[in-house]
């Protein structure tokens, strides 16, 4: 069994070109899509102990892309997974909370299903921003670099059924991590190197993003210290790292059956198709 601070595998090249081609569109989803919104669960945003908790990033405006749109993404507090997604955050809990070097550490979920409009905002504001920064490039070409770092939402529902962004499934979970606390304070947040959805930098754009961004280095010991718990301590309980962001993990979904090799995702849209 892997150490909570062993570092973070690198990233097979295949695996980092199959996403760039987008291949996980094309795996099967065993689950029926229906007119019924999947069963979902409240991961609380109260901080009980031995258990993971949740703020919600776009109801908050944390993060690098929430402040950078005018209003606030949703106005629910609340942030739902699938039910299993749920047990295997507060499993990494249980972890961290076993290990006295890491027993500090508060697992935040600060986002999991998100709803297909919420998705359709936040790939607009960050396709508009790649059209500032590179006003030479077409659409497609833009439409392409964004969805390395924010998935499209379909406007066909038929697509959605076969391809739903990550997201949308309820399979899909941002998190951090940060000091313990009575209550919620993102100010407690450990230092991964770079602001969480952080993509709009004015020198490293979403480049620190990346998972492995400061493996290899001589120094930010403590950068790479944080990011390799949270790394293993998802990993161990069987979600998978999207390499690009260091806070997005999957389970269930099409993300995570491409990096598992599996030939089936076990969770579609988990939204209502009315």
């Amino acid at each position: 069994m892997r150490s909570l601070f062993d570092p973070i595998p690198k990233t097979d090249l295949k695996l980092l070109e199959a996403f760039s081609k987008r291949e996980w569109q094309l795996i099967p989803i065993l689950e029926t899509t229906t007119k019924t919104t999947k069963k979902l669960v409240v991961v609380s945003n109260k901080p009980f102990k031995g258990y993971a908790t949740a703020w919600p990033a776009y109801a908050n405006k944390f993060g690098e892309l929430a402040e950078s749109i005018p209003k606030t993404l949703q106005k629910s507090s609340l942030v739902k997974v699938r039910p299993q997604v749920a047990l295997m955050l507060h499993r990494a809990q249980q972890i961290l909370n076993s290990n006295p070097d890491t027993a500090r550490f508060q697992l935040v979920l600060v986002d999991g299903y998100r709803r297909i409009d919420v998705q359709r905002k936040l790939f607009v504001a960050y396709k508009n921003f790649l059209a500032k920064m590179h006003p030479d490039i077409d659409e497609h070409e833009l439409n392409d670099r964004a969805q390395q770092m924010v998935s499209i939402a379909p406007e066909n529902l038929e697509t959605v059924k076969k391809c739903p962004p990550p997201h949308s499934t309820g399979g899909a979970v941002d998190v951090v991590l940060m000091e313990k606390s009575d209550k919620i304070n993102m100010s407690n947040m450990i230092n991964f190197g770079a602001r969480f959805d952080e993509m709009m930098h004015p020198k490293y754009k979403d480049e620190r993003s990346f998972m492995e961004f400061y493996e290899g280095t001589a120094d930010n010991e403590e950068v790479k210290k944080n990011r390799r718990v949270l790394f293993n301590v998802m990993t161990r309980v069987g979600f998978t790292n999207y390499p690009y962001e260091f806070w997005h993990y999957d389970f269930g979904n099409q993300f995570h059956a491409l990096c598992t090799g599996s030939k089936n995702a076990k969770y579609g849209f988990a939204g209502s198709m009315a």
